[in-house]
């Protein structure tokens, strides 16, 4: 009997409950992959408005070719919720595999039982057929009660398992069928937007090819640039007429002798200075750094300074300037949730902001008066006093 007993306890040990980790990893990729289909349902729809247009922007071009990005990672996504709903009905198999195992164990268990009671006879018989004196019936006694608070733990056990494999058979048709509804959708999706992501390729390759799309795009390339400058001018024109109000106060400085802060932790994808341009497919002149991070980022101050403006950056979408002293500002843009004020004094590295989803990528740049500096050296020091 005791032979029986060791895998019985060891089955009863390893078995464990259900896990629900898998259910929630699905439920938050079905979250996942419910925005990013929103997304791209915009982005169908901003795609139409694009082929009517006559002239595009460098921003409309560079966001037809994210979301021809975001497809990719939607039916990435689409391959990955698959693979997870495929696991989670494989893993409530084994669970039923592991219940059966264990019922079968119990069965052969309570199965050796009866027959050793027909051997022995009824348990009166097993406490007085023997006369063997007063401390073997105490023993027999002993061990008769074991026996029939095993069998109560047979049967309780008997009847959590039972019930544990109804629940589990539940699930696992509710999980084929969810699998199963999936894969429909998934067919049907990975169709549809294949075939959009292809059409979109072409737009794509069909503007960039376009002479009147290259000039329109350079010239609000420059145009941007030029507002920004005027907005840089302005800004260091009213610094300069406050130190001439206020001869006596000591004018802000730039902080020196620290280490500045990158406003965002991610590669630099785009770098100052002449660089080549995809999507025109020709050499542009960029005045700040683009980094690249996850969506939601912190954005930092690269040293201290003064808020002087929150506006709206031309073709950087919502930013913040800040008046570093000494002349320099430096530039921060396609932020969200701004922390900041105007007028608000900021520390080196404190967050100001984060950043915004689209495109993933925050702006940055250097300024001493109007003139701009290559801000990767700037923070390594190269570029200021």
């Amino acid at each position: 009997m005791l032979a029986l007993l060791a895998p019985l306890a060891a089955a009863l040990i390893a078995a464990t409950a259900p896990t629900r980790d898998m259910d929630k990893e699905i439920a938050r990729q079905r979250q996942e992959l419910d925005a990013l289909r929103t997304q791209l349902e915009a982005g169908q729809k901003e795609l139409s408005a694009l082929k009517a247009k006559k002239s595009v922007t460098v921003e409309e071009l560079e966001h037809l070719s994210q979301n021809i990005a975001l497809t990719d990672q939607y039916l990435q996504k689409m391959e990955s919720m698959d693979r997870q709903l495929q696991a989670s009905g494989d893993e409530t198999q084994q669970q039923l595999r592991g219940i059966q195992d264990r019922l079968d164990t119990r069965e052969a268990v309570m199965a050796h039982r009866v027959r050793l009671l027909f051997m022995l006879g009824r348990p009166g018989k097993m406490l007085f057929g023997a006369p063997s004196g007063e401390s073997g019936f105490l023993e027999r006694v002993y061990w008769v009660k074991r026996m029939v608070r095993y069998d109560h733990l047979l049967m309780g056990e008997t009847r959590e398992d039972l019930a544990s494999k109804q629940d589990n058979l539940q699930q696992l048709v509710v999980k084929r069928q969810e699998l199963e509804a999936f894969r429909q959708r998934k067919r049907e999706e990975m169709d549809r937007f294949t075939r959009a992501r292809a059409d979109q390729e072409q737009t794509l390759r069909t503007l960039q090819q376009s002479e009147s799309v290259k000039a329109e795009a350079l010239g609000r390339l420059q145009e941007d640039a030029r507002q920004l400058t005027q907005i840089i001018a302005t800004l260091e024109k009213r610094r300069r007429e406050e130190a001439a109000r206020n001869p006596g106060r000591k004018p802000r400085e730039l902080e020196t002798g620290t280490r500045y802060c990158t406003p965002v932790d991610g590669p630099v994808v785009s770098r100052y200075g002449l660089q080549y341009h995809a999507f025109l497919a020709t050499s542009t002149r960029n005045l700040g750094i683009e980094i690249e991070a996850p969506s939601g980022s912190p954005v930092r101050a690269a040293v201290s300074g003064e808020v002087a403006l929150i506006t709206r950056i031309p073709g950087y979408g919502q930013g913040i300037i800040l008046d570093n002293g000494s002349g320099y500002f430096t530039i921060y843009a396609n932020l969200s949730d701004i922390r900041v004020s105007q007028g608000d004094k900021v520390k080196t590295c404190q967050d100001i902001a984060s950043e915004a989803p689209d495109p993933g990528r925050v702006y940055f740049e250097v300024r001493q008066g109007t003139e701009t500096l290559d801000p990767e050296q700037w923070l390594k020091g190269n570029d200021r006093p």
